[in-house]
């Protein structure tokens, strides 16, 4: 049997709302209330989603004390599910691995960046609950104009 991953894909939208698209549902979060949702997605697939916003809401809260100019945060997330467990949990523990990319679209360097990031890792309370119960990897990438940025 082959591997099983479920992703969700977070991206900012207007009027500091966030939207959420998986497989099988798509809504927006906004000050952590969802707006529109449809009924059926996984417990797998809102259980990423809620580490997506969490990220999203901290992230946007420690972009503010560190005046990092956030215009938008993307944030991706795939969980690999464990199938040996799949029917016997519920949780995070269902997940064998969760790799996450957060893409800020900002004026910052890097290294303010770096820090945000590690602010994020520490703060939120969601990604600290995935760490603590499976391997979770957290990556950011920022794109920039310039050609020589270094």
């Amino acid at each position: 049997m082959g591997k099983k991953v479920v992703k969700v894909l977070g991206f900012s939208a207007r009027e500091r709302q966030f939207a959420i698209k998986t497989a099988n549902v798509s809504f927006t979060v906004k000050d952590g209330r969802e707006l529109v949702r449809e009924v059926n997605a996984s417990s797998e697939e809102l259980l990423l989603a809620r580490l997506a916003g969490s990220i999203y809401s901290v992230g946007n809260l420690l972009g503010s004390t560190l005046k990092l100019d956030l215009k938008s945060i993307q944030i991706e997330v795939s969980g690999e599910l464990d199938s040996n467990l799949q029917d016997e949990v519920n949780g995070v523990e269902k997940f064998k691995r969760v790799d996450i990319i957060v893409k800020p679209t900002t004026p910052a360097s890097i290294v303010l960046l770096k820090e945000w990031m590690d602010a994020i890792k520490s703060a939120c309370p969601i990604f600290s609950m995935f760490k603590e119960k499976t391997p979770t990897v957290l990556t950011l990438v920022k794109e920039y104009d310039r050609v020589k940025v270094a």
